[in-house]
């Protein structure tokens, strides 16, 4: 069976195989083996925020991700914030773009998902934006796809419906051998 599907693959008729990323310790997303990963983690308004940095070796095409967990304050306690708390701290973060519209994926409905588009110049270079905001309790993950081709961009979406969460013994053995950051 690995013979035939290695014979296809070399024809061309299958997908190319995925690379799957860690996306901090809560989420994964499978993007085309061509494609690589930096990690950082940045301070934003006195919060340590994770931030992956992919991007394909082909082409200008990147994403940036940021996952944010987001706690509310209820009778004296941190509690995880709701969906709608979630939305609004999104809302609050877009409101800084300039020129942004609403972005529909289309054949797409979530309330937990949504986009907004935009573009901008760097370097001489006009640059098409998407970002997208991911909602769940307590947590946020905010990507920001861009590149100089439009179609590109919208393409890349697609991507997003990879994201998957983590199984939690998974992480917990991937923390023992220091790998899933890498």
């Amino acid at each position: 069976m690995q013979i035939i599907l290695l014979i296809l693959r070399l024809l061309g008729f299958l997908i190319p195989e995925k690379k799957k990323f860690y996306i901090d310790d809560k989420w994964t997303i499978e993007l085309p083996n061509n494609w690589e990963r930096i990690f950082s983690e940045i301070e934003v308004d006195n919060s340590i925020v994770s931030e992956n940095i992919f991007f394909s070796l082909n082409n200008d095409l990147s994403m940036r991700v940021y996952s944010l967990n987001i706690l509310k304050d209820d009778n004296y306690k941190k509690i995880e914030a709701d969906i709608s708390d979630i939305l609004a701290v999104f809302e609050n973060i877009m409101s800084k773009v300039e020129n942004k519209k609403e972005y529909k994926i289309p054949n797409h409905k979530s309330s937990k998902i949504k986009c907004y588009e935009y573009s901008y110049y760097e370097n001489d270079k006009k640059i098409y934006a998407i970002a997208t905001g991911i909602f769940m309790k307590g947590y946020l993950l905010r990507i920001n796809i861009v590149s100089t081709i439009k179609k590109e961009v919208e393409k890349s979406l697609y991507y997003l419906f990879s994201i998957k969460e983590v199984d939690p013994k998974e992480i917990e053995f991937l923390k023992k051998i220091n790998s899933y950051k890498e």
